[in-house]
C-alpha cells in the first residue's frame, strides 16, 4: 500500500512520455480482399508527396468541382466518403463526430486551409452522411479517389496536402480530433 503513490507516478510518467502524435504512430494494416479473392495489405496512414503533374491535376479538379478559385498557398483538407453504408436504414444519419459543430471554424484555430467534403459519385444516400447540413462535392472523374482512396471497403478517409504537394493520408475510420490534430501537427 505504501508503494501505491509511486506506482501511480510511474504509470502517469509512462503515459505522458508515450507519443499520442497521430503522425508518429505506427500505421496499422488493413487487409483488403480483391474481387479475384487475392488480398492486399494497406497502411492506415502515410506521409508522401504528389508528383507535379498529379498536383496540377488535383488543383484543376478541385477548382472545377468546387466552382471557385482556390488559394493553393493554404493547406488543402479533404474529407472523403467512398461508399454507401452496408446496412441501410431509411432516414438515418450516422452519429459521426466529424459532422457535429462547424469543421471549418474548428480547422481555422490551427491555421488557414481549404476544406472540402468530397464524396464518390456512386454514393446514393447523402442524407446518411448529413447531406442536409454538409455541402458534399462529387468527385467527378474519380480523380481524388484514384490519387488517394483507391481501395474498396474502407469507407474513405481524409487527406491534408501542404502547398508544396506533401501530404498526410488517413484511410478508413477516423474521428474529428484526428483531422484537427493532424492539421495542427503536419507543418
Amino acid at each position: 500500500m505504501k508503494n501505491l503513490p509511486q506506482i501511480f507516478l510511474i504509470i502517469l510518467m509512462m503515459g505522458c512520455s508515450s507519443s499520442n502524435n497521430l503522425i508518429e504512430k505506427e500505421p496499422y494494416l488493413y487487409v483488403i480482399e480483391n474481387l479475384d479473392g487475392s488480398q492486399i495489405k494497406v497502411k492506415s496512414h502515410l506521409i508522401d508527396s504528389l508528383v507535379n503533374e498529379d498536383y496540377k491535376t488535383l488543383k484543376n479538379h478541385l477548382n472545377n468541382i468546387s466552382g471557385k478559385q482556390i488559394d493553393f498557398d493554404k493547406k488543402i483538407i479533404i474529407n472523403f466518403i467512398d461508399n454507401d453504408p452496408i446496412v441501410y436504414k431509411k432516414n438515418y444519419q450516422v452519429p459521426w463526430d466529424i459532422f457535429y459543430g462547424n469543421m471549418e471554424n474548428d480547422l481555422i484555430r490551427f491555421g488557414q486551409s481549404n476544406h472540402f467534403w468530397v464524396i464518390n459519385k456512386r454514393v446514393k444516400d447523402l442524407y446518411y452522411y448529413h447531406g442536409n447540413k454538409i455541402n458534399w462535392i462529387v468527385d467527378e472523374n474519380n480523380i481524388i479517389r484514384e490519387l488517394f482512396f483507391r481501395y474498396d471497403g474502407l469507407n474513405g478517409g481524409f487527406v491534408i496536402i501542404k502547398p508544396n504537394g506533401n501530404y498526410f493520408l488517413k484511410i478508413g475510420e477516423y474521428q474529428k480530433s484526428d483531422v484537427l490534430k493532424t492539421h495542427n501537427e503536419f507543418k
